[in-house]
Parts: C-alpha cells; structure tokens; sequence
C-alpha cells in the first residue's frame, strides 16, 4: 500500500555500524512513497481552495504580522539554518554514499546505488532545479513582506498566477520547504534501508521527526515573512511529486525493492 502512513513495522536489531566498508549483504527495502498520479491530484485539489479565495494567504500571513513586524527573531533564524544545514549534511551522506556503491558495485551501508541516487536526486530536482532554479526565479510572485498590505510595496498575487512583482529569488515556492521535505523524503528511505536494524522506539521516533521537518520549516518561514502558506503547500507537494516519479523510473512500481 502506498503513502506515508503505511511505513513497515520495524523488526528486531540485528548487527551494528555503518560504513562503505561493512560487510552488509543486499537487502530488500520497502519505499513507500505515493504514487505520482495521487500527489499530481492532491496538487491539483490543494489549489482549489487558493483559487476561490485568495486572500487565505494573505490571511493566514497576517497572523504571524503585528503591524509593525514579523514573529520571527534571532531564534527563528537559528532554527532556519540549522534545517538548513541539517538537510546539507543528509545530502552530503547520501552522495558519498551513492558513489561508493557505484564504484564497488555493490550496497553501501545496506542502500543499492539507486537508493542512495533517489535521495540524491531528489534534493537536485527538487530544491535545486524545481524550486531555486526555475519557480523561485521566474513565477514573479513578492515575498509577505514586500506586499503593500505588511508594509512594502509590491502587490499580493495568488500563487497560480505568474507575475512581475518581484525579480529574483522569489516566494513561489519556498526552497527551505522543498529542502525540508526532500530531507523527509530521504530520511523515509533511510528507514526503509535499516528498519529490520532499529528499535521499534528508534523507528518512530525517526519517523515523527522526518515528517515534522516540513511543517517546522513552513512554520518558520511563515513567521518570519519570507513565504506565503501556499509557497510552502506546494514546495512540499511539488518536492514529494518529483520523488514518487523519481521512485517509479528508478524502481518500476514493485515493493519491496532492491
């Protein structure tokens, strides 16, 4: 079954460590991410509600604004880059570890070279191209802060229209979310690598803390100006979707994989 909510039961622990070195045989691992048509539709569904009021964003943006100021602070700041540098180290693992298994040819701490490509990838499509390099810089859509209502000068746009009120680095979408949710993303597969190594406590809690980066990263932002509710909606849908097509084209649709 797909969907976040149908990750395996952990089994016992069995062995110990991890390194490019370990003598770790090939596994199966089971990668439950939706499918690509159920998150293209739940894209689709989510847009509605922007599409006949528009002034959610707006809304839900003036919650986090006192009228002279954002709720976000020096704190707010720590915890965006320590996400932030969180998600670089997964990446940075994740790479390392996808080349060690395409040269030896063989899994790299329990992971085929495709498991650890799917998390590399991910991160690449997903912030990287998807977000950064293409939204962000050519959707036009002003930060909260910048529209006239919260003190600045540009004008509120709904997230499906692209426009001409900011130039570069834009709210549409936000980076941080894609990377947060690209960072769920491996943290999933990761437990799907080592779920027969981990306590049933260990499982869980990994679990609860990969699904709860999003939402911690949207709130974040949020708070602090820098993105619209649907910026950070659709960071997060658009990164899952790119990664359920990424599954499909490097595993087909079986589960368990190897």
């Amino acid at each position: 079954m797909n969907g976040w909510n149908s990750m395996p039961e952990p089994g016992p622990m069995r062995g110990r460590g991890c390194g490019p070195l370990s003598p770790m045989p090939r596994v199966s691992m089971r990668l439950d991410l939706p499918a690509p048509l159920t998150v293209a539709v739940a894209s689709g569904l989510a847009m509605l509600p922007f599409v006949a009021y528009p002034a959610i964003d707006e809304a839900v943006a003036g919650l986090f604004f006192d009228g002279k100021g954002w709720m976000g602070g020096p704190a707010s700041e720590m915890l965006r880059f320590a996400l932030w540098r969180f998600s670089a180290l997964v990446l940075f693992v994740a790479l390392v570890l996808w080349l060690v298994a395409l040269f030896r040819k063989r899994p790299a701490c329990n992971g085929s070279a495709r498991a650890w490509g799917l998390i590399v990838l991910t991160y690449a499509l997903g912030p990287g191209l998807m977000a950064d390099t293409l939204l962000k810089r050519f959707w036009g859509r002003a930060r909260p802060a910048d529209v006239a209502d919260f003190g600045g000068a540009s004008h509120f746009t709904p997230p499906w229209l692209p426009t001409d009120q900011c130039l570069s680095n834009c709210s549409f979408v936000s980076g941080e979310v894609s990377g947060a949710t690209a960072t769920a993303i491996a943290l999933i597969v990761i437990l799907g690598l080592w779920r027969d190594r981990l306590s049933p406590l260990a499982y869980r809690a990994i679990a609860a803390f990969a699904l709860a980066l999003p939402l911690v990263s949207a709130l974040q932002r949020m708070s602090s100006g820098r993105h619209f509710l649907s910026d950070a909606i659709f960071a997060a849908l658009f990164t899952l979707l790119i990664a359920s097509l990424l599954r499909v084209v490097l595993f087909g649709r079986k589960n368990p994989v190897t």
